[in-house]
C-alpha cells in the first residue's frame, strides 16, 4: 500500500537524473525570493518529488510559523541549506530529502525555506540574513564537506510587552553534511525522520509552555511570581515557571543562584539574563565543568556568593576563588556530621575577600573523639565578619558524645574555632531545644569575646518553644548582662522558634 511505512520511498527520483550530481544555480540572485524560486524550479525539474518550499523570505517564512493564535496550527521552521560542490548534497537529497516519508511530514509538520550557497555572493547574503534573524547563530561557510544543513528554527520570548511576551527566534543546527548533530551519527532516513520528530516535539513543548506560563501569570500575578522566584535557584525557577520567565527577571533586573550550571545551561540560558543579575553559584558533586566552562562564567563577575554542597576537596575553593575573586559569601552544606579539622585546611586557602562564612550540617564531631585534633594550630580567617554555624538540618547526636562529662563540650569546641576570626562581628547558632542547656556557660561566651574585640551581636537561634524554666532563663540574663559590661558591649540574644 502507498502508506506502508517500510515501502522504498526513493521513487521520487526521476531515473535519468539519479547519476547526474545537482548543480550550482546559475547566477548569484538579488534577493532572497528570486533565489528560493529558482532553487525551487531547480528542485523540481530534478525530482519527480520534492518538499513544498516557503516562497518568500526568511523573516516572512518565520512570521507565518508562528502567525496563528493556536498551538496545535503553529509550526518550527526548517532552513535547507545547499552546497552543489560537496559530495554529500546529492546523496542527501536523493536518499533522504525528497523521499516521501519526509516529505508527507515537512508539509504537515514545517514550513520549509531552502536556500544554496555555492556561489559566495548567495552565501554572504545568506550569513547577513541569519545574523539579523539569529545572530548567535554562526554557519562554517568555508568546509564545503560540511553541507548540506538543516537548521530548526523556534520562537522564544526575548522581553515583556505589558501581559504578553516580544517574541525572537532561536536556531539549533540538525544536520551537518551527512552528520546529524545532536547524536553524531551518520544520517539516514530513518534518523533524519526522527530528529525531525524530536525538534518538533520540543518545538511543541516550547509553544505550550508560553500559556502554561501566562495561565500562571494570570493566577498568581507578576508581583507574587517574582517574589518567590527571590527564593529559589534560577534552575528551580525555570521548572516551576518555564524559560519564559526569563524575560521577567531581565525586565526587572532581578539577582538570581544559578546550580551546578552545565555547557548547554551557560550557553542558552544566561546570556538571556544580564550579566549583573547573576550574584550566586551553587555547586554540588555531581557538578563537572571544564576550566573553558569556568571561564565562560568569570564574565559573570558579580558572583559574590559561593555554596559548596558536601564538597570532598575543600582545596577546589582555592580555584573557585580565583576565577570568582569578587567571592565574599561561603557557604558550606553537608548531609553528615563535620569534624572540625575541616576547617583547618579551609582557612588556609580562604581569600581574605570572605567576609561571611556559613556552615550548614546535621551535626559534628566531637573534638576528643581524637586527641590530636586539639593540637591542631588553624590559619586564620582574619576577615570573616560573620559567621552561621547552622544545626537545624536533621540534628544529630555528636560522634563519640562527651557532653555528659563535659557539657561545655561543643561550646569550646566552637569557641576553639572562632579564636581564628579575630575581625568577627556576628555570630549566629542554629540548634535545638536540647542543646540550649550545653551553651549556657558564661566563661566560655566571655572567652569568645576576649579572642574578637569587633564582636557586636551573638544569637542563639533555638528551634522549638521553650517550657517555663526559671533557671535558664536566669542564666540568659546573666550572659547578657556580663557581656554588655565588657569594653565592646557584646549583645546576647535568643530566640525560640
Amino acid at each position: 500500500m502507498e502508506n506502508e511505512p517500510t515501502q522504498d520511498d526513493t521513487d521520487g527520483l526521476r531515473d535519468d537524473d539519479c547519476t547526474i550530481p545537482p548543480k550550482a544555480l546559475p547566477m548569484e540572485y538579488p534577493n532572497e525570493v528570486a533565489a528560493v524560486e529558482a532553487m525551487a524550479k531547480c528542485f523540481y525539474q530534478r525530482y519527480d518529488a520534492c518538499t513544498a518550499f516557503y516562497m518568500g523570505s526568511l523573516i516572512e517564512a518565520c512570521q507565518a510559523a508562528f502567525m496563528s493564535t493556536a498551538t496545535e496550527e503553529l509550526r518550527p521552521v526548517l532552513v535547507y541549506i545547499h552546497h552543489g560542490r560537496s559530495i554529500f548534497s546529492n546523496i542527501f537529497c536523493e536518499n533522504i530529502f525528497c523521499s516521501r516519508t519526509i516529505i508527507e511530514y515537512l508539509l504537515e509538520n514545517y514550513i520549509v525555506w531552502p536556500c544554496d550557497v555555492t556561489l559566495e555572493g548567495n552565501r554572504n547574503r545568506l550569513t547577513n540574513i541569519l545574523q539579523e534573524i539569529l545572530p548567535d547563530q554562526v554557519i562554517n561557510s568555508f568546509d564545503v564537506n560540511k553541507y548540506p544543513k538543516l537548521l530548526g528554527i523556534k520562537r522564544i520570548a526575548q522581553a515583556r510587552q505589558g501581559d504578553s511576551f516580544v517574541f525572537g527566534y532561536q536556531s539549533e543546527l540538525l544536520l551537518e553534511g551527512d552528520v546529524l548533530v545532536r547524536n553524531q551519527v551518520i544520517s539516514n532516513r530513518k534518523n533524519v525522520l526522527e530528529e525531525l520528530i524530536f525538534f518538533k516535539n520540543e518545538c511543541d513543548e516550547n509553544e505550550q509552555s508560553f500559556s502554561y506560563y501566562l495561565n500562571i501569570q494570570t493566577r498568581l500575578g507578576r508581583n507574587a511570581i517574582h517574589r518567590i522566584v527571590k527564593y529559589i535557584t534560577l534552575n528551580d525557577a525555570i521548572n516551576a515557571f518555564t524559560i519564559n520567565i526569563l524575560p521577567l527577571l531581565r525586565e526587572r533586573e532581578t539577582p538570581v543562584e544559578i546550580c551546578d550550571p552545565d555547557n548547554l545551561f551557560i550557553n542558552t540560558i544566561l546570556p538571556k539574563l544580564k550579566a549583573k543579575q547573576v550574584i550566586s553559584l551553587r555547586l554540588t558533586t555531581n557538578w563537572f565543568c571544564t576550566e573553558q566552562d569556568l571561564s565562560r562564567l568569570n564574565s559573570f563577575s558579580d558572583i559574590f556568593t559561593l555554596t559548596l554542597l558536601n564538597f570532598p576537596d575543600i582545596k577546589l575553593i582555592n580555584i573557585y576563588q580565583n576565577y570568582f575573586p569578587q567571592i565574599k559569601n561561603l557557604c558550606l552544606w553537608y548531609d553528615s556530621e563535620v569534624n572540625f579539622t575541616l576547617f583547618h585546611d579551609l582557612f588556609g586557602y580562604l581569600n581574605y575577600s570572605i567576609k561571611r562564612f556559613e556552615v550548614h550540617c546535621p551535626g559534628y564531631v566531637c573534638s576528643h573523639s581524637n586527641p590530636d585534633q586539639c593540637k591542631i594550630a588553624f590559619c586564620g580567617a582574619y576577615e570573616i565578619k560573620y559567621f552561621l554555624f547552622d544545626l537545624s538540618n536533621f540534628p544529630l547526636s555528636p560522634t563519640s558524645d562527651c557532653t555528659n562529662q563535659w557539657p561545655s563540650c561543643f561550646l569550646i569546641t566552637i569557641v576553639d574555632l572562632i579564636k581564628y576570626m579575630p575581625s568577627l562581628q556576628y555570630f549566629q547558632l542554629i540548634t535545638n531545644m536540647d542543646s540550649i542547656s550545653k551553651l549556657l556557660d558564661l566563661k566560655e561566651w566571655i572567652r569568645m569575646t576576649s579572642y574578637c574585640p569587633c564582636l557586636a551581636k551573638i544569637t542563639l537561634r533555638v528551634l522549638g518553644r521553650m517550657e517555663s524554666d526559671d533557671e535558664m532563663s536566669q542564666k540568659i540574663k546573666e550572659i547578657q548582662n556580663e557581656l554588655r559590661t565588657l569594653p565592646q558591649s557584646t549583645q546576647f540574644q535568643v530566640i525560640f522558634n
